[in-house]
């Protein structure tokens, strides 16, 4: 089993990220040691990191080329699950990631005219994107459910 480890850090004057020492030793890296940063762009010209999220690899290390040399790599759902959550086995989804939750929406564009033209040429000023803003407003719009706080 793995576990996700998580590190603090801090950018400092200079743009350089400071990991204490004690924390950079149990990652395996050392002081010196080449690295690349690495995070999943908005497009294939926007060079936009939106998730705000990095990976962070030794320098001779390639884990987005092996992912891709991996023919099917894809997320499966088990039928019972779709089906307890009225989602069609064929629906594209999305996923959304928050504070201990992963919630799995089927994927679906908010009705043209619910949404004002204001608000969404502010997300996109911001560099949020249509489908992100059909997907809040989804979750918003289909309310809380008790049980899960989704």
């Amino acid at each position: 089993m793995f576990q996700l480890v998580e590190i603090k850090g801090k950018v400092n004057e200079k743009g350089c990220i400071e990991i204490p020492v004690i924390l950079l030793e149990q990652t395996g890296i050392r002081t010196g040691e080449e690295v690349k940063l690495l995070y999943l762009a908005a497009g294939e010209k926007d060079f936009k990191n939106e998730s705000k999220e990095f990976l962070l690899v030794r320098a001779g290390e390639n884990p987005a080329g092996e992912l891709m040399k991996e023919e099917n790599v894809e997320l499966r759902l088990p039928p019972e699950l779709l089906a307890d959550a009225k989602i069609p086995m064929d629906a594209d989804l999305d996923i959304v990631c928050t504070d201990r939750k992963i919630v799995i929406l089927p994927t679906e564009d908010v009705v043209a005219g619910e949404v004002p033209e204001e608000l969404l040429g502010i997300c996109e000023e911001l560099g949020i994107p249509k489908e992100k803003v059909n997907i809040v407003l989804r979750m918003t719009e289909e309310g809380r459910d008790e049980k899960t706080g989704v």
